[in-house]
């Protein structure tokens, strides 16, 4: 505690931290709202869309379950579970790998497709109804700018 009454920030210290705290909260409200208009639109969530993105992404090719996994941008914990879902909605369907059968590979279904070129039109809509605001150049201007922010933090590109 000692340490803490001691600590001296300078101006370029509490910028960094209120560029954290900014860079957080928006990106919490934004995906609080999305998240909202998903279930509110087509009674599903944020985690659903993403899988069903990575595996349009992937299409043709049927995507192991753990290569799905490294590329949600949702939380991994609740995969299973949620993949089982999708699977019993007919969203997506699943079969063993050709050259290991203990591996599992997921592909979108009719239904899924069908689902996700819905909720991937009204998400870029949405994208644009809640970012539109800003002034076209400074939305390029941060758009640099966050991936120049990506690249030294070492995010994956598989996302974007």
């Amino acid at each position: 505690m000692e340490k803490l009454k001691n600590l001296q920030m300078d101006e370029m210290d509490t910028t960094y931290v209120k560029l954290w705290l900014l860079l957080a909260k928006n990106s919490k409200a934004i995906e609080q709202e999305m998240e909202a208009r998903f279930h509110r639109n087509f009674k599903q969530s944020m985690s659903r869309f993403d899988v069903l993105s990575q595996l349009d992404r992937s299409d043709p090719e049927w995507l192991p379950v753990g290569k799905l996994a490294k590329k949600l941008i949702a939380s991994k914990g609740n995969i299973t579970r949620l993949v089982d879902r999708m699977i019993d909605e007919g969203l997506i369907d699943r079969r063993a790998s050709p050259e290991d059968r203990r591996i599992i590979h997921l592909g979108l279904t009719t239904k899924g497709r069908e689902l996700f070129v819905e909720m991937a039109i009204a998400h870029a809509e949405w994208a644009k109804s809640m970012l539109d605001s800003l002034d076209p150049e400074h939305t390029q201007q941060l758009l640099a700018l966050l991936n120049e922010l990506k690249k030294t933090l070492n995010v994956s590109n598989s996302n974007t």
